[in-house]
């Protein structure tokens, strides 16, 4: 019989179970700089492709905490105010949303747990009522707990009220943690749903990751905050920043590289397969239990992380995918993936527009049309060319696109978009690099570049060689 067509598990971590995600969990050296646990400073906004494990990791986190986490994400958006039009400084948004944050925190927190620290907390939340009653119609007293509307927060005339308001509120709350010796966090993943609009707004960005930072100045071991972001909106925020020197530091990136997606390759199989993982892996005897290849395993396996885009999602759907090749659950091998990358290559260029398409509208069209039979490797000029002459001189090409944000008149600012989406690497004396391992690279460098090549696993689809 077959193996199922998610064999190697989901690639999805939204939807695998908590006990599958612990056995299947890569640590990432991106962990121990986190603010979490019992540390009093650390980074606190991770960024990461789509795919790359963002969901994973704070599902992880929250997971190996025993206190109280407030989850915002696609099933607990809990704002529902467009931010796609607030054209605050971030320094004003930043108070608004941190205020929002924190009372909805201490209002869940003592409504779900059993804790020395409940009528503290409730009580902070009251302080803070009174104060902000003070703010005409910035709070609705008719729901229970009452509720911060954003739009009368921002106002210049709160402002001063918002401050002190927020000032006692954040003092108040981890004091009441402290005496009753609990702590709490708050985690933000998949803020596009969480802030609609935001996507559109990459200062509204800037405001809740300063945010962000400010909960977890005032929270120090107490009280955790971690935003996640996509890169394509980090990137938006990045070329356009009001702020973003005040929040540098606090940011990391969540990167993957060859031995990691192997390691998690065989934390599945074994997971499969109901084997205890200690200390030590033996990847490459586990592997063996499920794949066949011939020569060394470190070139088998580099056959296969060669087409991962975004890091452990491709992996894992590429396997998933190998897996349904075979008869009889017999042994995975090269051939079973290679037959597997037309179907897989195409998926990942429709996908584009799933990753990236809330940042560069109808980005698959755009690879689509002019990627078609392009070379498989180039100087980053000719990519910068290629560009022009497929896209900004091409009359079909350019009337489809030339109203989207994304889409300037300038050929090397679209082939560093290409190098963002994952489409094109660059060649370097380690192997080739992609914005996975190296998010930050400007134009100017990608232009200089003497070798760019279009990432494998797009290839088979758009046929080049």
């Amino acid at each position: 019989m077959a193996r199922p067509d998610n064999y190697f598990g989901e690639a999805d971590a939204s939807v695998d179970s908590e006990k599958a995600l612990k056995a299947q969990h890569v640590f990432r050296d991106i962990e121990q700089h986190l603010k979490w646990g019992m540390r009093s400073s650390g980074n606190q906004v991770v960024v990461g492709v789509t795919g790359s494990g963002k969901t994973e990791l704070r599902r992880h986190l929250e997971s190996q905490t025993d206190s109280y986490v407030f989850n915002l994400d696609a099933n607990n958006a809990y704002f529902s105010h467009d931010v796609s039009t607030i054209r605050d400084s971030s320094g004003r948004t930043k108070n608004a949303v941190a205020a929002i944050l924190i009372r909805e925190f201490a209002k869940r927190f003592s409504e779900s747990r059993s804790s020395r620290a409940v009528n503290a907390l409730k009580k902070a939340v009251d302080v803070s009522t009174d104060v902000l009653k003070r703010i005409p119609h910035a709070i609705d007293v008719t729901v229970p707990g009452a509720t911060l509307k954003l739009g009368e927060l921002l106002k210049p005339s709160a402002a001063s009220m918002l401050q002190s308001s927020l000032d006692g509120l954040i003092g108040d709350v981890v004091a009441a943690l402290r005496n009753a010796d609990e702590a709490g966090c708050i985690l933000i993943d998949d803020v596009e749903d969480v802030f609609p609009g935001i996507s559109d707004n990459p200062l509204f960005l800037e405001g809740v990751a300063r945010a962000v930072v400010d909960i977890n100045e005032g929270g120090k071991e107490r009280l955790h905050a971690v935003l996640f972001v996509k890169q394509g909106l980090w990137r938006s925020w990045y070329e356009s920043p009001k702020e973003y020197s005040k929040v540098r530091s606090k940011i990391d990136f969540l990167t993957w590289d060859h031995d990691a997606l192997v390691e998690l390759i065989a934390r599945r199989i074994a997971h499969q397969r109901g084997e205890e993982i200690g200390q030590s892996l033996d990847v490459e005897r586990i592997w063996a239990k499920e794949f066949s290849w011939s020569g060394e395993f470190d070139t088998f396996t580099r056959y296969l992380t060669r087409y991962c885009v975004s890091g452990p999602r491709d992996m894992i759907t590429l396997c998933n995918l190998a897996a349904g090749k075979p008869a009889d659950n017999d042994p995975i091998t090269k051939d079973h993936i290679k037959a597997s990358l037309g179907s897989y290559s195409e998926e990942k260029v429709f996908n584009l527009n799933a990753d990236f398409g809330d940042i560069y509208s109808k980005i698959h069209k755009f690879v689509d049309q002019v990627f078609q039979g392009a070379p498989a490797e180039m100087t980053g000029k000719e990519l910068a060319d290629l560009m022009e002459n497929r896209a900004l001189l091409d009359p079909h090409v350019n009337g489809e696109f030339k109203n989207e944000n994304w889409y300037p008149a300038a050929k090397a600012r679209l082939a560093l978009t290409m190098y963002q989406i994952g489409v094109v690497g660059y060649k370097s004396t380690h192997g080739t690099v992609y914005a996975i391992e190296k998010p930050k690279v400007s134009s100017s460098e990608l232009i200089a570049e003497n070798m760019v090549c279009v990432h494998p696993a797009f290839r088979p689809h758009l046929n080049i060689g």
